[in-house]
């Protein structure tokens, strides 16, 4: 090799050396934590107040459950978390960044625990520097309560999710007037009443997405969070969804019992609440009805639980039918998908006067035995005729009665191995 070649060889090591020790090694940025320091309760924030504000400096944590947010505009700056001792409502510095079902760790330094008007709640709180998000879809099942158990509660159900069944809104009010004042800037008073007269305020705001959309006129139930100011209850939506005030109103009768029945779903919409005229579709335990599917040509009627639901219970319930001897109920059943569990049961009930999930919980139901169900080893999607199943052993004449398909199952927050889906289609009475 001569002396040129033995150069360039040399010269291109030196180089190779030179990036490799130019090469620098970045260390990475550290992991912004938050110490947890001491583990409070809600229950032992507001034990704490003695009268006097207090601004937290020492390192306290409190684990909750987010229960309302500000997504359709009826809270802003404002959320309500409750844990299993009670519920507080957190007062932000910046709008957004908390949802419904977040389970969060509130870090409380420089939080300041104070009432305004008897509401307690947790001022100052900078999402960024005070939560720690452990987990999202942890949703809070709301409590079932009437107007007189709320008034007599109010203290220690303030900021914790309810629902109120078989209540409407005031006459006055109903169909008549919006939610809110759209274009306004303050929040107005709305009026629920059950069916002896007892009221309480609900609280709407005019940048609510629904603001402007008329109150419903029916009688049900709604989901709301507790407020209150000064002595009076101020209820708060959770959202509009949560509103099911569709059932005739006090006093008023509902549908008029049918002579048969015969239904196949044909105006069943894939994956959308199932709306059928006089039937009542509810539920019980968590908030998923029974949906429309469509699959070629077959639509039907189905129930499952979504993929984190906690526990469901879900009824679709036939109108009001009049019993004659030698009545017989027919349909069909199928699973959605493999089988994990037997999730339908065929119920009969002679309360008829159903109209939202407090009524069917109160109704009393007597099992209707004898009807063959999709089960353990039927293929996904075949259909299974329940044999004809008569209603003798169940009604007498003259009985108006209506029938349930009832579902249970839960998702991954609840019971394992509770998902099987369940169908039907041609349901027949006569």
């Amino acid at each position: 090799m001569n002396k040129m070649n033995i150069r360039m060889v040399l010269l291109g090591i030196a180089a190779m050396v030179t990036v490799v020790a130019c090469k620098k090694e970045y260390d990475a940025p550290p992991v912004r934590t938050l110490p947890s320091g001491d583990i409070l309760t809600i229950a032992d924030l507001k034990a704490m107040y003695l009268g006097t504000s207090i601004t937290f400096e020492e390192p306290k944590s409190v684990f909750a459950t987010v229960t309302t947010d500000e997504t359709d505009g009826n809270f802003y700056k404002n959320v309500t978390v409750q844990d299993a001792t009670g519920g507080i409502t957190l007062r932000l510095i910046n709008s957004g960044g908390l949802y419904i079902g977040d389970s969060i760790r509130i870090y409380l330094p420089g939080i300041v625990l104070e009432p305004y008007n008897n509401l307690m709640q947790l001022t100052n709180v900078d999402v960024d520097n005070n939560i720690v998000k452990q987990a999202t879809q942890r949703y809070v099942q709301p409590r079932v309560t009437t107007i007189p158990d709320l008034t007599a509660n109010i203290g220690a159900w303030q900021s914790t999710l309810i629902r109120l069944e078989n209540v409407q809104f005031v006459a006055a009010e109903a169909g008549v007037t919006t939610w809110s004042t759209p274009g306004g800037t303050s929040s107005v008073d709305r009026h629920l009443e059950d069916c002896v007269g007892n009221q309480v305020v609900i609280r709407n705001s005019p940048y609510s997405n629904y603001a402007a959309d008329t109150l419903p006129v029916g009688k049900g139930s709604i989901v709301a969070s507790v407020g209150i100011f000064g002595m009076n209850i101020q209820l708060g939506a959770q959202s509009i969804s949560g509103v099911q005030l569709t059932g005739p109103r006090c006093g008023e009768s509902g549908c008029l019992p049918e002579a048969s029945l015969n239904e196949s779903f044909n105006l069943a919409v894939n994956n959308t609440d199932l709306t059928l005229e006089c039937w009542l579709n509810t539920f019980t335990l968590g908030t998923r009805k029974w949906k429309g599917g469509v699959s070629g040509p077959d639509s039907y009627a189905e129930a499952k639980p979504s993929s984190f639901d906690g526990a469901v219970e879900t009824w679709l319930i036939t109108t009001p039918i009049g019993y004659t001897p030698g009545m017989a109920l027919n349909f069909k059943s199928a699973l959605g998908s493999a089988w994990q569990h037997d999730g339908l049961s065929v119920l009969v009930t002679t309360d008829i006067n159903l109209n939202d999930g407090g009524d069917v919980s109160s109704a009393t139901w007597t099992p209707v035995t004898g009807a063959t169900l999709a089960t353990n080893g039927t293929a996904v999607g075949t259909w299974i005729p329940s044999s004809p199943i008569g209603l003798n052993p169940f009604l007498t004449a003259g009985d108006n009665f209506r029938i349930g398909f009832k579902y249970i199952g839960s998702g991954s927050a609840g019971v394992p191995n509770q998902t099987t889906p369940y169908r039907i289609d041609d349901v027949t009475i006569q």
